[in-house]
C-alpha cells in the first residue's frame, strides 16, 4: 500500500517516556485485556480521494465498509457529528460487517456544546429554535441558542438510532468529544453527569479539548468520570496553551486512545483563530518509535481494562489506515494479508446480486 501523505515537516518528535496512567477504576480482580484498533472513519474523502487502502477509488459504500471490516475490528462514526444517526444506516452497518466487529459514535455536534451549521439543521431542530436564533459570521447557530427542548429530541433520535446496533451486539462507545469552549464547572460537571440517564446501557467516552479540565482539575475530573462510569478518552496530540493534558487514564472498564497526530503548527492555527483544514491540522504519519511508545501507555492498563481501543484520526491519506496496521503488529495482532482480501473482493463483485 502505496503511503500517500505529506511530508511531515511539523511533526512534534518522540515524545519522553509517559508517566504511568491515573487509575480510578479498579475491577474486582485480574481481567483479560482485549485490544481494538480502528479509525476514526471509514470513507474519510482525503483516504478515498487520495489514498490507496481501498483498491479502487469507485467502490460503493457498502463494499467500502466490507473492505474496512477485513482489516480492522472497529471503527468511529464521524457523520453523527453532523446529523444524528438513523436506525436504517445502523442496521445496514450492522448487517454488512462480520460478527464481532464494533460501531463506535460520535454524539451529535449539538450535544457535545458546538454550534450548528444553519444550513444542514434537522427539521426538527430548526422548528424548535427560538425565533430570535440567527445564524453568526461563520453560518452557525450557536448553541446556546438552542432550547432543551431540541436537545431532548436529539437524544431521542440518538437513542433510536443507537438501538440497531446494540441490538446486534456490535454498539462500542458513544464519543462525546466536547467543544473546546466547554471547560471544567458546575453547568459542564452537571450535564455530564446527566448522561448515563439519557443513554442508558450505553458505554459514554467523554474527551475533553480544554486544559480545565486535565491538569487543571484532573482528580476532580477523573473522580466524576469514574463515579458515573463514564469512559476517560486519553488523546495523542500536540500540547498547546489551551490542550488536555496527554496522560492516559482509567476510569470504567474500557479504555480508549485517541491519536490526532502531532502537527503541532496546525492545531496552534486552530488556536489563533484561523482554520486549518483538516489535512493542515490532523495530516501526519506516525513514525514505529512514537507508535511504540504508545501502544506502551495503553499496554499499561493490560489486566485493569477490561478493552482498551486506540482509535487513529490522524486524517491524511493512507496515514490512519498504515499506522493502525503499525499498532496491530506493536499489539500482536494478526495483520490481514491485502492480496487474500482483494481476490475475495474480486470474487464477490463476480458474482450475480442476490435478489429477494
Amino acid at each position: 500500500m502505496p503511503k500517500s501523505f505529506p511530508d511531515r515537516t511539523s511533526e512534534g518528535g518522540s515524545a519522553a517516556p509517559s508517566p504511568p496512567p491515573l487509575i480510578h477504576h479498579q475491577p474486582a480482580g485480574p481481567v483479560a485485556t482485549e485490544y481494538r484498533v480502528g479509525l476514526c472513519a471509514w470513507q474519510d474523502k482525503s483516504m478515498v480521494d487520495d489514498g490507496s487502502f481501498y483498491p479502487i477509488k469507485s467502490m460503493k459504500a457498502e463494499e467500502r465498509l466490507w473492505w474496512y471490516s477485513r482489516f480492522f475490528d472497529a471503527v468511529e462514526v464521524n457523520s453523527t457529528f453532523y446529523a444524528p444517526l438513523s436506525a436504517q444506516n445502523a442496521m445496514l452497518w450492522a448487517k454488512r460487517t462480520p460478527p464481532g466487529f464494533l460501531f463506535s459514535v460520535k454524539a451529535y455536534a449539538l450535544l457535545t456544546g458546538h454550534h450548528l451549521d444553519a444550513g444542514r439543521l434537522p427539521p426538527p431542530v430548526a422548528a424548535l429554535l427560538p425565533a430570535t436564533a440567527r445564524p453568526n459570521a461563520r453560518g452557525q447557530i450557536e448553541n446556546d441558542m438552542v432550547g432543551e427542548d431540541a436537545r431532548e429530541w436529539a437524544f431521542a433520535a440518538f437513542r433510536e438510532g443507537l438501538q440497531p446496533l446494540a441490538d446486534a451486539g456490535k454498539l462500542g462507545y458513544v464519543l462525546f468529544q466536547m467543544a473546546p469552549w466547554v471547560k471544567y464547572g458546575d453547568r459542564a460537571i452537571e450535564y455530564l453527569a446527566g448522561l448515563p440517564a439519557r443513554l442508558p446501557g450505553a458505554t459514554i467516552a467523554v474527551e475533553f479539548r480544554d486544559a480545565s479540565w486535565l491538569p487543571r482539575h484532573t482528580e476532580d475530573t477523573l473522580r466524576l468520570l469514574s463515579e458515573r462510569e463514564l469512559v476517560y478518552v486519553s488523546v495523542d496530540a500536540p500540547r498547546t496553551p489551551a490542550s488536555v493534558d496527554t496522560t492516559v487514564a482509567l476510569t470504567a472498564s474500557t479504555a480508549v486512545i485517541r491519536l490526532h497526530g502531532r502537527n503541532r503548527a496546525g492545531f496552534m492555527r486552530q488556536l489563533q483563530g484561523r482554520a486549518p483544514s483538516v489535512a493542515e491540522k490532523y495530516g501526519y504519519l506516525y513514525d514505529r518509535a512514537e507508535l511504540a511508545g504508545i501502544v506502551a501507555r495503553g499496554r499499561a492498563l493490560e489486566g485493569q481494562a477490561r478493552r482498551v481501543y486506540f482509535k487513529l484520526n490522524n486524517n491524511v491519506g493512507d496515514a490512519p489506515a498504515i499506522n493502525g496496521e503499525d499498532i496491530k503488529e506493536l499489539l500482536g495482532l494478526e495483520r490481514t494479508d491485502r492480496t487474500a482480501v482483494l481476490e475475495e473482493w474480486r470474487g464477490r463483485r463476480r458474482k450475480p446480486p442476490i435478489r429477494p
